[in-house]
């Protein structure tokens, strides 16, 4: 019990900090796709006409950030962090890792948190998604992390000189773009998702593969409704562009290529 308490009290306070006083630049989605397209540019920039296989963590190299991959939770609630100054945090260790036994009162499924340091510029991963077998949550959620870095080092200048940023999956939620209802760190989360969408699945790459396979000329007069058959070019472009299906949905609903009606707030990108 006490440890579920330790748990709950560290998930109130990081909550706490990444809302207070927080400051955002209300980029437009030409902007965002702008963001995205020049790091595929500058990158790889074969990306923007045709899927490739990626290596995200080139991508975290390129930007001249470094990967890193440990527990960040111990329920997978949280699936990345990003450090925009050298500090600490709490990487959770599985107890047949540990050096000596930890008290019972810290443990939570099996883990426990230890102080860790961690240098500026320092991406994490969880490790649960590295150690899966899921590469489209692995890709989608460095990529957003990538993002966070580029787009919102600024936005987080007046925390605590510790301040590292963590993303729990609710940041991953399905997004509109609709920012009348959002809080300041809801829009944030919401640029790291839509770049991370159009970096993985440029616009012009994106749209041709949906051509090629729906057998298109031309852009359809109105964006196509869910059949089988746009249910089935939805997995089989999730695929070639290394992303799990809702992602690759949510990317196609964007480009106004099929049609909005299925998507639910309730649906995640990782």
């Amino acid at each position: 019990m006490i440890g579920r308490k330790l748990l709950t009290c560290w998930k109130i306070r990081k909550k706490t900090e990444a809302t207070r006083n927080l400051r955002y630049y209300d980029y437009s989605k030409t902007q965002l796709e702008n963001e995205a397209d020049s790091l595929n540019e500058s990158f790889d920039k074969e990306r923007l006409i045709r899927p490739k296989k990626i290596d995200v963590y080139d991508v975290v190299d390129f930007i001249h950030c470094t990967p890193d991959w440990f527990y960040l939770s111990p329920d997978q609630s949280i699936l990345g962090m990003t450090a925009y100054n050298n500090g600490y945090y709490y990487a959770w260790i599985p107890i047949n890792e540990a050096d000596e036994t930890p008290p019972d009162n810290i443990v939570f499924n099996g883990m426990f948190p230890k102080k860790a340091p961690v240098e500026k510029g320092t991406i994490i991963i969880d490790r649960s998604i590295n150690e899966g077998d899921n590469r489209g949550i692995e890709n989608f959620s460095c990529i957003h992390e990538c993002f966070h870095q580029k787009l919102h080092t600024r936005c987080f200048m007046n925390r605590s000189a510790n301040y590292q940023h963590f993303c729990q999956k609710k940041a991953f939620r399905a997004e509109t773009g609709d920012r009348s209802n959002m809080s300041a760190i809801e829009v944030i989360e919401y640029q790291a998702n839509y770049c991370a969408a159009a970096f993985l699945m440029p616009r012009e790459a994106a749209t041709a593969e949906f051509f090629k396979t729906m057998g298109l000329r031309s852009s359809p007069p109105a964006p196509l409704p869910k059949t089988y058959d746009v249910d089935q070019a939805i997995s089989e472009l999730a695929e070639k562009f290394s992303v799990n299906y809702t992602p690759m949905k949510y990317r196609l609903q964007e480009l106004k290529l099929v049609s909005r009606e299925e998507l639910s707030l309730d649906e995640y990108f990782c």
